[in-house]
């Protein structure tokens, strides 16, 4: 039900990133969703949800990176206006804390995919589930 995603300490500038997007590519490693967030001292956290997680791990520890594996949750939701708001309402019932989230690209037309952190992915997913909405199972 849940998904790895690594998270990347790397500089602000396209540089910095294009070394990190490069090394991956260059090992075959698909970039699915990403969020690029500036700490605001010249570095940024860069999480990436990739098609094979360990694998980039790997690459990336190779190259004296530092990776953390967070597990997040994937959820497909409509794409039109109120799809994320109707989701959050079913969340705030039970006060269900969001640590992050962000979008990831959808190949369905109509279709939107969201990546959260939350506090209790567990019992996210379970209210999530119970309104007919169901966490990915697999890779973005």
């Amino acid at each position: 039900m849940t998904t790895k995603q690594l998270t990347v300490l790397t500089g602000n500038s396209a540089l910095h990133l294009s070394n990190v997007i490069a090394l991956l590519s260059d090992k075959g490693v698909d970039i699915r969703a990403h969020c690029l967030v500036d700490n605001g001292d010249g570095n940024c956290k860069l999480r990436m949800i990739v098609s094979e997680p360990e694998k980039a791990v790997d690459i990336l520890q190779t190259r004296n990176f530092g990776v953390v594996v967070n597990d997040v949750l994937i959820i497909k939701t409509d794409d039109k206006p109120g799809g994320l708001s109707r989701m959050l309402k079913l969340l705030e019932r039970d006060d269900i804390r969001i640590e992050y989230s962000y979008t990831a690209a959808s190949d369905s037309p109509a279709t939107a995919l969201m990546v959260f952190r939350f506090a209790d992915n567990l019992a996210a997913a379970s209210v999530l589930e119970k309104n007919g909405l169901h966490p990915l199972k697999t890779e973005a």
